[in-house]
């Protein structure tokens, strides 16, 4: 066979199974879901395969906020999307997100207008919250006495004992909270200062971490950790664990953030992706993440309702000075996103 006529043949079938997932995409009773590893598990949508046994819900796996924002931009058949607060003005520039018609969330007036208020572009609810937590200094107080600002993360005290999430907005955040800057605003100058300052950090590492349960918690359970930028996922992972850890309130403030959902602006499958997402926000769904993941859901039911005492402790419930005094991520530029990634690639390069 001619060259040309099997390279034909084989256009001819990439083509035909293109159409073929496009058109399984598009089945009424199939969604795909764009996901971070973990939240497939079938405990995190459960309420939405008891009420549509006969939908097949099916996930490609998300690394990162910028690979999901990729692959949607690259035209991923994702019916639904998952991301993280601070990326809200970039996806809906970027054209990939369909306005959310609340009107048929059934679980909408579960959630916080302070949640809702995230989700929102221009007065337009693009995306709908579901998971939240902290982000805060966890530490071995059989090491450490007290923290009380995120500056301990510089402490040449506690020197090969200290970790910090590999992020480098992560780190500018920090920086922006230690010297009081406008987060939003960075300057040139600003940012080379924090540079040096993580440069100067880097060797009082233990380690830069990239998973929570897989390479930070292990080491704050072996002792190699004693201060680490942490979500309260592994603060409640140790408390279980009895051993002797706590998760500061710095002066600065916590750090929070908020996973969201958004809906592919090109979707076929727009009322199903809707329930999907409502179904995301009842009771067990939403429930099955503080007990399973020890992360928060915005269905305020739901936390209400929280009476382990760990749980109590890890989110904070007995005390609502907390929240009131925390930090949520806001949003920035795709340029800022870029130079604080680059300043990361620096300091870790140096």
């Amino acid at each position: 066979m001619p060259a040309q006529f099997g390279l034909a043949r084989k256009a001819l079938a990439i083509l035909a199974g293109s159409m073929v997932l496009l058109a399984a995409c598009a089945a009424p009773n199939k969604l795909l879901v764009l996901e971070w590893s973990g939240y497939e598990d079938p405990d995190f949508w459960t309420d939405f395969q008891t009420a549509n046994p006969d939908s097949a819900v099916t996930f490609e796996i998300g690394s990162s906020d910028a690979d999901v924002l990729g692959k949607m931009e690259a035209g991923s058949q994702a019916d639904v999307f998952h991301f993280y607060t601070g990326w809200q003005q970039l996806i809906v520039d970027a054209g990939v997100a369909k306005e959310i018609d609340t009107s048929k969330l059934t679980n909408w007036d579960k959630v916080p207008d302070s949640f809702k208020e995230l989700g929102q572009v221009d007065g337009k609810q693009y995306f709908v919250p579901w998971d939240w937590g902290f982000t805060s200094i966890l530490y071995n107080t059989d090491e450490v006495a007290g923290v009380d600002s995120w500056d301990v993360l510089f402490d040449p005290a506690y020197a090969g004992h200290i970790s910090m999430w590999d992020d480098g907005p992560a780190a500018v955040t920090v920086s922006s909270y230690i010297h009081g800057w406008d987060e939003t605003a960075i300057t040139d100058a600003q940012l080379a200062q924090a540079e040096q300052e993580w440069k100067d950090q880097k060797d009082l590492n233990f380690h830069y971490w990239t998973d929570e349960y897989a390479d930070l918690c292990p080491d704050v359970e072996s002792g190699d950790i004693w201060i680490a930028y942490a979500w309260q996922g592994c603060y409640a992972d140790r408390l279980y664990a009895e051993q002797a850890v706590a998760y500061a309130n710095p002066v600065e403030g916590r750090n929070s953030w908020v996973g969201m959902y958004g809906i592919n602006a090109d979707t076929a499958n727009y009322d199903l992706a809707l329930e999907f997402l409502d179904m995301k926000l009842a009771t067990l769904t939403c429930g099955n993440l503080p007990t399973l993941f020890y992360y928060g859901c915005v269905n305020q039911e739901v936390m209400d309702a929280i009476d382990d005492p760990v749980l109590v402790e890890a989110f904070g419930i007995d005390d609502p000075s907390i929240l009131e005094s925390t930090n949520f991520t806001p949003p920035v530029t795709d340029a800022q996103r870029e130079a604080w990634t680059e300043m990361w690639a620096n300091v870790k390069a140096d």
